[in-house]
């Protein structure tokens, strides 16, 4: 057996690491370990490095110790892939220590470590580092000021982020480094400020396929579609190489928009680019079609693709609820189910609001709640809303009180959904017993709990307890919305007080299409058809009607045997 020293192993260990191979670096480690061979300061960073990716943290620590009686422990080289290993473990107290005991630090180690605790959230230590390293007149370079930019962005900090522009460009550093760029448009970006993210685009001296992402990122991220697009058709005019992030942005500036047909050509040029079974891209083809499109062109795409995450079937299933598919949506997950892919919590969610916009059928009800227990899924505030909204749809009463006392973390909205289920079964007394409940444990009462307060009375006006809520609303300062409003206004013309509800309703300025129905529905109840009428009239100059608005409408012309006014709303439906 041929016995192999330092230098021939760090031979092979650099040889793996050329082929990306982590695992057989650290195997090359332990061998050498074996052999009593010492690795030398070329090798032990790459050895370090693939133990970090791993999460090996037991074998990083060893090397460690093991140094620690070298000549080894003083290098600066080793010391600092000692920092990084140690930050890309999550060990922050551990890299902390390993660097402040780094004799001569330089630029590297310094940058190591502002990354680590930028990499692990810890963006206020990252930015005294540099303060630090200032005062020890070390000079940072583009590495130093891209991962300050980035701990400025996470903690909104404006007023530094552009500090540190301008220390790049009395420096040279924004000229000489694309990397600077990109980092201060993903700045600007993210602080919603795209047109300062803009001027340094357009500033900058070198761009690269990362800078124009990350310009087509920023304005998806405030919304701005039509700017996206024309960025994105410079590139492909200008022969800018198209990334997936590009044609990803692209795709997702299609959703819901007015851009279809570029979104076809677009998903032509991801086939082309051979994007075509990348599950982000994929996800995001889907949410374009369905939206915009119809739930069919959304499930071809998706049956075309081979292997699914979950996040496609959620996305699919998601397409089928907007588009009011929702027994598609339910035989989606059971065959998500059959097909054995892991659900999560999102998965969950929608096959319960598929249940509760289905046939509220009961037994599919009880079989989620009884895969959510079986599953072992903690009954967290999300899905047991969920659940317990489901239960309130179907009328289940004794299950809502069941669910409600499982669910971990109550919020406003778990003892809002308890009291709309009291209310919907006129059980007034548990309605308020938990209204009540809801101010003991100190939780701030909104608009959708006095709209489910409110709905008590739906059936049994009470004028004096309605009155009651509303001053309970303005004493609180509760935000009159349009749900709100709406729910205030039938309960003043179903209790016979129409002049209070007219001037809510005639004062409030967001009125919405459900508004006006639940209005007109209501003249039509309380046998008022001719204001209904009127109201219909009124409601045509302001918005467009639905189906429900030209039924109540027709009731209303029913109830006055009104023939011809009859026809003209049905050729109006027409």
């Amino acid at each position: 057996m041929y016995f192999l020293d330092s230098k021939t192993w760090t031979s092979i260990v650099l040889k793996h690491a050329k082929l990306k191979n982590d695992q057989a670096i650290v195997n090359s480690y332990v061998e050498m370990e074996n052999l009593g061979v010492q690795p030398d300061s070329v090798s032990l960073p790459v050895i370090l490095k693939a133990c970090s990716k791993l999460e090996t943290i037991e074998i990083g620590k060893k090397i460690h110790s093991v140094i620690l009686n070298t000549s080894l422990v003083d290098d600066v080289r080793v010391r600092t892939a000692l920092v990084d290993f140690y930050c890309g473990c999550g060990l922050l107290e551990e890299a902390t220590q390993v660097f402040e005991e780094t004799n001569n630090k330089d630029v590297v180690s310094w940058n190591s470590m502002i990354s680590g605790c930028t990499k692990c959230s810890w963006y206020v230590d990252a930015i005294m580092l540099f303060v630090e390293m200032q005062r020890e007149k070390v000079k940072p370079n583009s590495v130093t000021m891209v991962n300050l930019l980035s701990a400025c962005s996470e903690l909104s900090e404006i007023r530094l982020g552009q500090e540190i522009h301008c220390y790049c460009l009395k420096r040279g550093l924004f000229d000489l480094d694309p990397h600077i760029g990109t980092a201060l448009i993903s700045f600007y970006s993210r602080l919603d400020d795209v047109l300062a993210a803009r001027v340094v685009f357009d500033l900058m001296v070198i761009t690269n396929v990362v800078s124009w992402n990350a310009m087509l990122s920023g304005y998806l991220n405030v919304g701005d579609t039509c700017e996206a697009m024309r960025l994105f058709l410079g590139m492909v005019s200008g022969s800018i190489k198209l990334t997936k992030v590009a044609v990803l942005v692209a795709i997702q500036c299609c959703i819901g928009s007015e851009y279809i047909e570029l979104g076809n050509q677009i998903h032509q040029v991801a086939i082309k680019l051979g994007f075509s079974f990348d599950l982000f891209i994929v996800n995001a083809l889907i949410s374009m079609y369905g939206r915009k499109v119809n739930a069919e062109s959304s499930r071809q795409l998706f049956e075309t693709i081979p292997t699914r995450d979950v996040a496609l079937w959620n996305s699919m299933m998601s397409i089928y609820i907007e588009c009011g598919c929702h027994d598609e949506a339910f035989a989606l997950f059971a065959r998500l189910q059959s097909e054995g892919v892991r659900k999560d919590a999102a998965t969950i969610l929608l096959a319960i609001l598929a249940c509760i916009e289905s046939a509220h059928d009961f037994k599919k009800g009880k079989s989620l709640h009884a895969y959510v227990i079986k599953s072992g899924m903690k009954l967290d505030s999300s899905i047991g809303n969920a659940l317990l909204s489901m239960y309130s749809h179907l009328n289940c009463v004794e299950s809502s009180c069941k669910t409600f006392n499982e669910i971990r973390n109550l919020d406003v909205v778990s003892l809002n959904t308890l009291i709309l289920a009291m209310a919907r079964n006129k059980l007034t007394d548990q309605a308020r017993g938990i209204f009540f409940q809801m101010q003991q444990f100190n939780f701030e009462p909104n608009s959708f709990t006095m709209v489910s307060l409110l709905a008590m009375f739906a059936d049994e006006p009470c004028i004096n307890i309605g009155r009651a809520i509303h001053a309970f609303i303005i004493r609180l300062g509760v935000e009159v919305d349009a749900s709100l409003c709406t729910a205030l206004t039938v309960m003043y013309v179903k209790c016979g007080d129409e002049g209070a509800g007219r001037f809510l309703f005639d004062d409030f300025s967001d009125r919405d299409l459900i508004s006006w129905n639940a209005l007109i529905l209501t003249y039509v109840e309380n046998n008022q058809p001719d204001k209904a009428l009127i109201l219909f009239h009124q409601m045509l100059r302001e918005v467009h009607p639905n189906s429900i608005t030209i039924i109540n409408a027709l009731s209303a012309c029913g109830h006055l045997a009104d023939l011809p006014q009859s026809q003209c709303i049905n050729a109006y439906a027409i």
